[in-house]
């Protein structure tokens, strides 16, 4: 009825939460209460006089075995089975057979009745236990007494139990049961408000915020007949199970397992003292006592007949809502102006490129705290607010059906002067990573073009669109059979791969017969972001001076990449940050060397990248990030006929190699809401290093063509995995006329 099963399942069991109870006694040997540490060595377990009898026990064994009776498997257990107990025994005398009220008479000197129950509610206050479960009352509607009287009667009691030296996060919270004033409706007893105790709150403004009345609800929800209603105390006021509740009874020893079901507030009270422990546990001490009570009534059931506060008050107790964000989460992050709040369903960070490898994922393998509305810490994975899109079906998909590879690149002479180079994506039906396409009509859509006009002898201009300038660099100048066979982007910068998918305007001088400058400038996004919505517009500049040999061609690289809210394919938000742009200074060399019909080249590149912050978040800086890749190919033609070749790779992709982050995670509260922030910084670099050896074979015949690709993968994604993994794939395409 309480839900208290879903704070269970949250990991709530009261531990480390002190109850306070006061009541006629309790049997210590009960099994529901005898396991180690269940009571406080400063219990008071005996009246000062005497020891309490088997009977007078009976009511405090049962209200103790409804707070924090053992989760064992046997009998029942406790709303907060896992709290511990500072019991103080108290004489209680009997409810009278007539439910007369208790008269405040301004001729009766009270000191001697105050100063005993103010030194007894210090008990509590000086011993800083979370909450105290008072399941007995002053007789008389707390309607028949007005503030004088109360503050004349009780000027020490109340003192007390406001707890003015106090932060509010610190008070002792106050349980009271509401009076069984129903029962004796036949009498003329008005039970439309709670007893004196338990409805003190009305009348006191000091005890507001930490006192509560609590009424009984029978088995089905509804308030049991001998219940008093919270009418006037409704703002503190609460409703909980009290009708027939199965708990643990009080017998003389040896015997400590007998059980009894009792009826009345005395039993409803119990259970929201150990709501409250509960949420004290869940929220690990962080949350003030006062902001537990507040967040019990606010997420009380007030829905159907609980809409009623005359009678429920703030509504029935449920701990399932009290246990669960109120409202939208967020993070909370230090940001340059201070203190900011992100919706916690906008923070994440996500990689779409592999260079960074799992270093993330490493990184953010932390605990964080979220926020809700009420301002209640809820604590998640940090890692589960990272998205990899290459993990995904999505790109799995897109991978295999769209893969690179399957581009025919054509080059025209639209005169001598001008060639067009273009690229066309050619998709047949059934492909699949290990199925043949066999009898299949293709598919062509244009991809990209790029178009170069010759200007003199000595120098030419280029301009495309669809892809980077990396045609006209590196080795792919003179051999488009090998980037027929690798893939363009092999045999170039990986780091003009982040404008893959763009526009691109450059040039080239020669200086001689063997020595060349050329340049370009290229903006776009990198050719993984295809099939994602969200696109970073990136922009760079490339130099690359090349000498060429009859049989050698030999070129140095350098250019600048700036990456828009992107760093190397990663980028955040939300609660992280944002990146402003990330600048990456590049550079490498590219060397071909030809003999006959075999060729083998190289490129080894380097980069050097500087984040600069937009917004500082949890993410709150980076230290410089280096990255490297390298590229070394055997290629021959013509070994068994004029249309076939053979190649030879082993590669390194762009790898992360070294550099660092600094995070600043907020990790939890204190009681009086100040934000608890741990910071520590890292080494951002994969665990593993990926290394690629294949094999390529492909031949074309006016029959059709065949290309097959076997190889091994070491540490693929830069992930430090066991082994290697090996690939093989075949692709036969046949003209249909």
């Amino acid at each position: 009825m309480i839900n208290a099963s879903s704070a269970y399942a949250r990991g709530a069991t009261g531990a480390g939460t002190l109850i306070g109870i006061m009541d006629s006694g309790v049997d210590i040997y009960h099994q529901e209460l005898d396991s180690n540490n269940k009571f406080t060595n400063d219990s008071y377990l005996t009246y000062q006089s005497r020891s309490p009898t088997t009977e007078e026990k009976q009511h405090g064994t049962h209200v103790s075995g409804i707070a924090v009776g053992d989760k064992d498997g046997s009998g029942m257990h406790g709303v907060a089975f896992d709290a511990q107990l500072f019991f103080i025994s108290i004489e209680l005398s009997d409810p009278p057979d007539t439910y007369e009220p208790q008269v405040i008479n301004p001729t009766v000197d009270y000191t001697g009745v105050d100063n005993s129950w103010s030194q007894l509610e210090d008990y509590f206050v000086q011993r800083n236990v979370t909450v105290v479960n008072g399941s007995f009352g002053y007789q008389g509607n707390i309607n028949e007494y007005t503030e004088e009287n109360l503050r004349y009667a009780f000027p020490l009691t109340i003192a007390v139990m406001a707890q003015a030296n106090k932060a509010d996060e610190d008070k002792t919270i106050f349980v009271w049961s509401a009076g069984n004033g129903g029962a004796y409706a036949d009498q003329g007893v008005d039970y439309s408000s709670p007893e004196v105790f338990a409805g003190m709150a009305y009348l006191l403004t000091e005890l507001q915020g930490n006192s509560v009345a609590v009424v009984s609800v029978n088995s089905v929800g509804e308030i049991s007949y001998f219940s008093n209603r919270c009418g006037v105390s409704k703002d503190y006021c609460i409703a909980a199970p009290g009708s027939s509740i199965y708990s643990a009874y009080a017998q003389d020893s040896p015997v400590n397992n007998l059980y009894a079901s009792w009826s009345g507030t005395s039993m409803a009270a119990p259970h929201v003292s150990g709501g409250i422990a509960l949420l004290a546990d869940y929220f690990r001490n962080q949350l003030g006592n006062t902001e537990i009570l507040e967040r019990l009534f606010l997420t009380a059931n007030k829905t159907g007949i609980y809409e009623d506060s005359s009678i429920y008050g703030q509504g029935l107790m449920d701990l399932d809502a009290a246990t669960s964000p109120v409202g939208q989460t967020t993070v909370l992050a230090m940001s340059q102006l201070g203190m900011k709040s992100f919706p916690a369903f906008s923070t994440s960070l996500s990689s779409f490129g592999p260079a960074i490898g799992d270093a993330w994922v490493n990184q953010l393998n932390r605990e964080f705290a979220v926020f809700d509305q009420l301002g209640a810490p809820f604590f998640q994975q940090l890692n589960s607010t990272y998205f990899n899109p290459r993990n995904s079906v999505e790109w799995l998909s897109y991978k295999y059906t769209n893969p690179t590879f399957r581009t025919k690149e054509i080059e025209k002479n639209i005169s001598p002067y001008t060639s067009l180079t273009f690229g066309l994506n050619v998709v047949g039906r059934g492909e699949h990573k290990f199925s043949p396409t066999l009898w299949a009509r293709d598919e062509q859509k244009l991809r990209y073009f790029s178009l170069r006009q010759d200007l003199s002898d000595k120098a030419y201009y280029f301009v495309g669109s669809g892809l980077s300038p990396s045609l006209y660099f590196g080795n792919n100048i003179k051999k488009v059979e090998q980037r027929k066979i690798f893939g363009k982007s092999d045999l170039s910068s990986p780091y003009m791969s982040f404008g893959e998918d763009g526009t691109f305007v450059g040039g080239a001088l020669s200086f001689s017969q063997n020595l060349a400058l050329s340049a370009s400038f290229f903006s776009g996004n990198h050719a993984d972001m295809a099939i994602f919505k969200r696109k970073k517009d990136n922009q760079g500049l490339v130099l690359e001076f090349q000498s060429s040999l009859e049989n050698s061609i030999f070129s140095v690289q350098t250019g600048l990449l700036t990456e828009s809210s992107s760093l190397l394919g990663s980028s955040f938000e939300g609660g992280f940050g944002s990146l402003q742009e990330s600048l990456t200074y590049f550079s490498g060399i590219n060397a071909l060397v030809s003999w006959k019909k075999i060729n083998a080249s190289g490129s080894l590149f380097v980069g050097q990248t500087k984040p600069k912050l937009n917004e500082k978040g949890i993410i709150s800086g980076f230290e410089d990030l280096s990255s490297s890749s390298f590229n070394f190919t055997l290629f021959a033609k013509e070994l068994f006929n004029k249309e076939d070749s053979i190649g030879l790779r082993i590669s390194q992709p762009l790898r992360l190699e070294n550099g660092g982050v600094y995070f600043s995670i907020p990790v939890g509260r204190k009681p009086n809401k100040e934000i608890i922030f741990e910071n520590y910084s890292s080494d951002l670099n994969p665990s593993g290093r990926q290394v690629n050896l294949e094999f390529i074979y492909r031949m074309s015949s006016k029959y059709g063509s065949f290309y097959s690709r076997l190889g091994v993968t070491k540490d693929e994604g830069h992930f430090k995995r066991q082994g290697f993994e090996s690939f093989f794939e075949t692709i036969f395409e046949v003209p249909l006329n």
